[in-house]
């Protein structure tokens, strides 16, 4: 079993992308916020375990020059395409090795940062109960660990899409043919029929987004001979075992009654930590988490200390920008958090310390002549209902194309073989189209826009198309995409 499933990654490569809760700073933030006195990430040590073809380490190793990054994989196909990217950006504080992570080296070491994603529920029985346990030997007294998993009762759901194409796929030996039938039978299933009641609306829903996942995702998701979903419970019970505590999700707003019943509030307002999480998976239907774990003794307690907040760094969160850039409503309600919602908008792509929030925060509170909410719990809600992100550090990003522009280097790398790229942010943005990544591809700080309008060649040569190429540059300046 164990050979079969590194032929499959090898076979069709897991293709990881960057994902802001799979950054170490979001683990410092989270941790910072509870009281646990993290490493800074300046000179922070971070290990991914199986980190494939490193597309989610390289860029933070590249923006931590400082930092220390170790990655391992067993499958030798993804990590050849990770020391191709890490040789030609010239990562140079970034060790990356083949290993089965039951037989890891002795001289390791500790790590203040461990990221482990898309391994617990997708490998061995065996191999899985190594995860936890090795996690905690090589975590850092105050270190804090992320891992992702498959959980009940939400999986229900979609396990009948797993059986079906499972079924459909049994005699089909190549993997990719195999992955194409799969996404074609799921198309053809997803297709309503008339009469369908809210359950069968709600499976062919299902089968319409696994038939929009990507080859990587069905062929290590949907299609793995190895999916174990698990209770919240049990995930926990696992890391307790381990010497580990469960910490929160790296998501703030996973663990928010918002749009619950208020019957359905009261209830879980009424049970424990752990008892209370592994009750909003039932009543959400939860098929995924992100759960962030440390040392059992490095925290006395599980509560967010607002005023720990101060030191941090405050920015428009992903859907505050896209209902801004659709005109939508906003996801901020109340005046005072849709005001800190504009401020930071007006500021993006900058990250805005909070002690400048707050400044702006008590002068507008005093030019309206009201009274001044803390902006630490205000700041709280607002991190929790999705609507800004914090940091621990601020990012150098250009809010203004340069005469020179150049694109985060990670981003110009990715970009001349797939159209999912990391931004400064380390946002995954997807750009389809050819020529915006041709563009990305020359943006390397040494052209002039004179320069880069003649290698586009063609009508951005002339006016209407400078003007365009202009339009265009803007679009990556807003972003995060340009390097200051």
């Amino acid at each position: 079993m164990n050979d079969a499933l590194q032929d499959s990654y090898n076979d069709v490569p897991y293709v990881s992308t960057p994902d802001p809760a799979r950054h170490p700073d979001r683990l410092a933030t989270i941790g910072t916020l509870l009281g646990l006195d993290v490493a800074p990430l300046a000179a922070c040590r971070v290990l991914e375990i199986a980190c494939g073809d490193g597309s989610n380490l390289i860029p933070i190793a590249a923006t931590l020059p400082r930092a220390s990054f170790t990655g391992f994989d067993f499958a030798a196909q993804p990590l050849a395409r990770a020391r191709r990217m890490a040789d030609g950006l010239g990562v140079a504080n970034l060790r990356l090795f083949e290993c089965d992570l039951r037989a890891l080296p002795a001289d390791l070491g500790h790590f203040d940062y461990v990221i482990a994603h898309g391994l617990y529920s997708w490998v061995p029985a065996d191999v899985c109960a190594h995860v936890l346990p090795m996690i905690a030997r090589h975590l850092a007294p105050n270190g804090i660990a992320f891992v992702s998993y498959n959980t009940l009762p939400g999986c229900r759901l979609r396990a009948a899409a797993w059986d079906m194409i499972r079924h459909h796929t049994h005699d089909i030996a190549d993997r990719r043919a195999k992955v194409a039938a799969a996404r074609t039978l799921l198309g053809l299933a997803g297709m309503p029929v008339a009469g369908d009641d809210a359950l069968q609306q709600a499976m062919r829903a299902e089968f319409r987004n696994a038939a929009g996942a990507s080859d990587s995702a069905l062929a290590h998701d949907d299609l793995a001979e190895i999916n174990h979903p698990v209770l919240f419970s049990e995930f926990a019970a696992d890391a307790a075992s381990a010497g580990l505590a469960y910490v929160a999700e790296a998501h703030s707003g996973a663990a928010s009654d918002r749009g619950l019943a208020e019957p359905v509030c009261k209830a879980l307002a009424q049970l424990d930590r752990l008892a209370r999480e592994q009750y909003l998976d039932f009543v959400r239907l939860r098929h995924y988490r992100e759960s962030l774990l440390c040392h059992a003794d490095a925290l006395p307690r599980f509560v967010v200390q607002p005023e720990r907040a101060s030191g941090l760094y405050a920015v428009p969160s992903l859907a505050t920008r896209r209902a801004h850039d659709a005109n939508a409503p906003s996801p901020a309600t109340g005046k005072d958090a849709s005001a800190i919602a504009q401020y930071l908008l007006e500021r993006w792509p900058a990250s805005v310390p909070l002690a400048e929030l707050a400044e702006w925060h008590e002068r507008r509170a005093a030019g309206n002549g009201g009274a001044v909410r803390p902006i630490d719990d205000l700041i709280m809600e607002l991190d929790a209902a999705g609507v800004v992100d914090l940091r621990t550090r601020s990012i150098d990003a250009a809010a203004v194309p340069g005469e020179r522009p150049e694109v985060f280097a990670p981003a110009r790398w990715l970009a001349r073989e797939r159209d999912v790229i990391p931004s400064l942010y380390h946002e995954g943005l997807r750009f389809q189209d050819p020529e915006a990544r041709t563009l990305i591809g020359l943006l390397d700080g040494t052209r002039t826009r004179d320069a880069i309008a003649q290698a586009l060649g063609g009508v951005v040569t002339s006016p209407a198309g400078r003007a365009r190429l202009d339009a265009a540059l803007q679009v990556l300046a807003r972003k995060a995409l340009l390097v200051a």
